[in-house]
């Protein structure tokens, strides 16, 4: 089972990233890949490990990171962001309470 801390720590660097969304539109692109490479490595640490029990949705939660940043690099659109910054909310806590971690509607942030 992936550890509840790597999980808390992923949590933190996502809401971290929501609130990057005031600084001005380049500079906020770069920090928000910068931030999202984090976050897409952290859920790489969970999806391989050998204790995590649903490692293909935390592949699938890195794949959807990997995707979100490839959108950033190519343009910034703010409500698209938003869109795809709530469903990566989706999948991690859908993530989580497959694990147990969380009960069914329980918001990650």
């Amino acid at each position: 089972m992936a550890g509840k801390k790597r999980i808390m720590i992923l949590e933190e660097n996502l809401d971290e990233i929501l609130h990057l969304k005031e600084v001005k539109t380049q500079e906020l692109r770069v920090k928000l890949i910068a931030e999202l490479e984090k976050l897409f490595y952290q859920a790489m640490g969970i999806a391989e490990s050998p204790t995590t029990e649903n490692r293909e949705d935390w592949a699938k939660i890195c794949a959807y990171i990997a995707q979100v940043i490839n959108t950033l690099a190519n343009s910034y659109d703010e409500t698209r962001f938003n869109e795809q910054m709530k469903q990566l909310e989706e999948m991690i806590a859908e993530a989580k309470r497959k694990l147990g971690k969380a009960p069914a509607g329980t918001p990650i942030a």
